[in-house]
């Protein structure tokens, strides 16, 4: 293939790649914004969003709904700290809690600015690796529209912000490796990781990746050690600020951060990533669940392409992108193992997106370069390219809520806001996912609803409402609380709008509510 037109790269176009990289930007939180607004609670939400609440209120992150004291539980003790996982997130989403209420909403902003962060860290990449400004466009728009960002950058988990620190990562350790090597930008390198291990484990991958090729860079054994010393120092210093809140509180963490990260990814990681061909199975089948099998189909392209290219290239910095794209899927797997989490693949996703994106500006700007009729061609192309990105990418939840936007029933936050106001503040309450953090925030006396032992079991616990949403209704755990229903809201056969059932206990003299909530707009 040719090499980019130069009339596409050359600094009069840079405006238009600008303008054209901020309309990705602008058409991306349309998108996503409304949902992160409005939606309930999702998976994994009632543990990571409050934390940066109680930071906000106790200094401590919490999760006062959860008086686990199983220690075979991820989250044992977790209402006096939090431990499952590192506490950047909580801590980065606490200031918001200044000026926002405390809702899921408040704590997916961070998520949801990383994701933004991701698509320009994508565009800057290819500037500096691929000189390919048309690729970097390429690769943010169709990782925009796909489920690897969607997922993460819309729930309160920390994945994206991680996956965030790691591509910054990366692109100032290209900067060190094209300039002067000066060890202030391999300091500036270890703190990133240290961010990046101070936000989820999985940054283990982008810290083995990163120390590896500081290692390998030519120089004398006694400027590789050097090199090696500072992105290690510099990271486990960041890494250490967690230590005072582990040593104020040692035993939760033992508990937690064991159960919840190192024993579930299966034998020691040093085994994993010698012999890690029995996870891959697990992980490509969590990655097509995930992705879906279109979006799997591009990236594969992308891999494919990508590693062709490079192989043909004469520049460095496209041999080690490839070789950091092949390593990132081989590292995520190896640290994971058996680690049913999918949202980690953000990271490998992004890097992949990239080569996709770079053979498709090489194979768009040489058609491009042909004629008229070649142009059409190019961009029947890439609408083609935009509308199979999108089964999955959330459109339907978007136009549902679009369309419904005044009813109350698609705004989990006005929705539970007006129930909890109507119900008793001196009851007890064991709530659903989606609603816990809400009522825990509005003061009442609460319980997450659940009854898993691996996280909490709220079954012992004596309740007054119990309160269920799409999570315990699926699992049927009115049943097994022994509730007897007296108020429902929404329609649970929708999976966009909220969904509320209010159930008391067997015994309980209550027979049904009259709420002023029932006079809300439908």
């Amino acid at each position: 293939m040719s090499d980019p037109d130069p009339n596409l790269t050359s600094p009069n176009s840079s405006n238009w790649y600008r303008w054209a990289l901020a309309a990705i930007v602008i058409l991306f939180l349309i998108w996503r914004v409304p949902l992160i607004l409005r939606e309930a609670g999702g998976q994994d939400e009632e543990w990571f969003a409050i934390p940066g609440w109680t930071i906000w209120q106790t200094g401590v992150p919490r999760v006062p709904y959860a008086p686990q004291r199983q220690t075979g539980s991820a989250f044992y003790q977790a209402d006096e700290a939090l431990f499952a996982l590192p506490p950047l997130y909580y801590y980065v989403s606490a200031p918001l809690y200044a000026v926002l209420p405390p809702t899921y909403s408040t704590a997916r902003l961070v998520s949801i600015a990383a994701g933004v962060g991701t698509l320009i860290l994508i565009y800057l990449l290819a500037l500096r690796v691929l000189k390919d400004p048309l690729a970097g466009l390429i690769a943010a728009g169709l990782f925009s529209l796909s489920r690897l960002l969607y997922f993460p950058a819309v729930i309160s988990r920390p994945d994206m912000l991680c996956c965030l620190w790691g591509l910054i990562a990366l692109l100032m350790m290209y900067r060190w490796h094209d300039g002067a090597r000066r060890y202030r930008d391999l300091c500036l390198v270890g703190v990133l990781l240290g961010l990046g291990m101070l936000t989820h484990p999985f940054a283990l991958v982008y810290c083995i990746q990163l120390g590896l090729w500081a290692l390998l860079v030519n120089g004398t054994w006694k400027q590789r050690l050097l090199r090696g010393t500072v992105i290690t120092g510099c990271a486990l210093a960041v890494f250490a600020l967690w230590l005072p809140l582990i040593l104020a509180y040692p035993e939760p963490f033992r508990y937690q951060f064991f159960t919840n990260v190192l024993d579930r990814s299966g034998p020691g990681l040093i085994s994993r990533i010698l012999f890690p061909w029995p996870y891959f199975a697990t992980q490509f089948q969590l990655l097509r669940e995930h992705a879906g099998t279109i979006q799997l189909s591009l990236m594969t392209a992308g891999l494919a392409i990508g590693t062709g290219l490079a192989w043909r290239s004469q520049d460095r910095r496209q041999r080690i992108l490839l070789l950091l794209v092949w390593s990132s899927i081989y590292l995520l797997i190896a640290c994971q193992g058996h680690h049913p989490t999918k949202g980690y693949w953000c990271y490998p996703g992004a890097l992949l997106f990239l080569c996709l994106g770079w053979g498709l500006s090489r194979l768009a700007t040489q058609l491009w370069n042909r004629g008229v009729v070649w142009r059409l061609f190019v961009l029947a192309g890439a609408a083609c390219f935009a509308v199979a990105m999108l089964p999955g990418s959330g459109i339907r939840t978007w136009r549902a809520h679009i369309a419904n936007w005044s009813n109350v029933n698609y705004n989990a936050p006005r929705l539970i806001s007006r129930i909890i106001q109507d119900l008793p503040a001196d009851a007890r309450y064991t709530v659903d996912r989606a609603y816990v953090f809400n009522f825990a925030a509005a003061g009442r006396q609460t319980l997450l609803g659940d009854n898993r032992e691996f996280a909490f079991d709220a079954r012992p616990f004596p309740y007054d409402y119990l309160i269920v949403s799409h999570d315990m209704r699926d699992r049927g755990l009115s049943k097994e609380f022994n509730g007897r229903l007296v108020k429902a809201y929404g329609d649970p056969a929708d999976p966009f709008s909220c969904f509320v059932e209010v159930y008391v206990p067997e015994d309980s003299p209550v027979q049904d509510l009259k709420l002023s909530s029932d006079k809300s707009e439908p």
